[in-house]
């Protein structure tokens, strides 16, 4: 019986990992997502599978970030769930780390912030109807630079709660669940926000 879902996570320096069976999450960080991520996803895939005693075969679904960040990181991962979820014949979530946040963040009026690069800023603003329900985008997600970050900091924080940490698995396991729940898939596709080699400009 296909019930396990596989989260995978290779956009910052990090790779974070987890998979979802019987109910029961199970996580992993590797670090050094940023020189090796290629090889690090199959340690991931194989010590979380393996070590759980399945295969493709019990896979339901697999999650995996689709951005912000690392440009190579995003590609790597994005490639990799592609294949695995044709593969195994199951559905590949892209779901951006912002969102993957407000989805596991409490509270009505959520703002997911990221670090990236020389200390810039990824954010997206979120609200909800009420406490029990989804979040949805009130904006698209943007990013800011680290001089210009204290003043969109201030502006935002008049009318979101801003979020700031990492999305770990267990954020992007309560997307996936909604998702399937509603038999939507989120478009397959990257969250680049800025082009590839930017930061070398």
């Amino acid at each position: 019986m296909k019930n396990a879902i596989l989260i995978l996570d290779t956009v910052g320096e990090d790779l974070k990992a987890g998979l979802f069976y019987r109910g029961e999450l199970k996580t992993l960080c590797l670090r050094g997502a940023d020189n090796s991520g290629e090889t690090l996803l199959f340690k991931a895939f194989d010590r979380l599978l393996l070590g759980a005693e399945l295969n493709l075969s019990d896979l339901k679904a697999i999650v995996v970030s689709s951005g912000p960040g690392r440009f190579t990181g995003i590609r790597i991962a994005m490639t990799f769930a592609a294949i695995v979820g044709s593969q195994a014949r199951v559905p590949a979530l892209a779901i951006s780390s912002l969102e993957a946040l407000a989805f596991g963040t409490k509270g009505k009026n959520p703002c997911p912030v990221l670090s990236g690069y020389r200390g810039e800023r990824y954010y997206q603003p979120f609200r909800r109807k009420s406490l029990d329900s989804n979040p949805k985008a009130v904006s698209a997600p943007s990013w800011v630079s680290e001089e210009n970050w204290a003043r969109k900091k201030a502006a935002l924080k008049e009318n979101f709660d801003l979020v700031e940490r990492d999305a770990q698995p267990a954020d992007f396991l309560k997307a996936a669940l909604f998702y399937l729940s509603k038999n939507k898939i989120p478009k397959f596709e990257p969250l680049y926000l800025k082009a590839a080699g930017y930061e070398r400009k």
